[in-house]
């Protein structure tokens, strides 16, 4: 089975050396630029624009108003995510997981605990009944 991580969307200011972007819901970014009226509430994940130094790996964090006043020129969220929407890039990872051989081997694994459980079960209930039967 294929799965889908959200998309990150990114939009690089190389004078300023920050990029900034938002999260989008997966394969939403291409279909909001096929059709920009299609509401915002259905493609990004929050109305958050977030930034980092590039070259820096990991150090995201939401753009400060400062940021976004002076890269583009508002800081009206709504109008910076419609800009990165529609020029970003759109980076999204898809990975392929085994979900029917790791059911199947999780359910042999289960099988063969109860089974194990229901021998020594068995196995003590004998001995059980042994040592009452010499009280008999």
């Amino acid at each position: 089975m294929t799965f889908k991580t959200p998309e990150r969307v990114c939009w690089s200011d190389e004078k300023a050396g920050r990029t900034f972007f938002v999260v989008a819901n997966t394969d939403t970014t291409s279909k909001w630029r096929a059709n920009p009226k299609m509401p915002l509430e259905e493609v990004v994940y929050s109305a958050d624009v977030f930034s980092f130094k590039n070259g820096i790996n990991g150090l995201s964090r939401v753009a400060s108003e400062d940021e976004l006043q002076t890269t583009f020129k508002t800081t009206d969220s709504t109008a910076v995510i419609k800009s990165i929407l529609s020029a970003g890039d759109i980076f999204m990872k898809e990975f392929e997981l085994e979900v029917e051989s790791q059911t199947t081997s999780a359910m042999n694994a289960a099988s063969s605990a109860a089974t194990a459980a229901s021998s020594v079960a068995t196995s003590a209930l004998g001995n059980v009944k042994g040592y009452l039967s010499g009280f008999w």
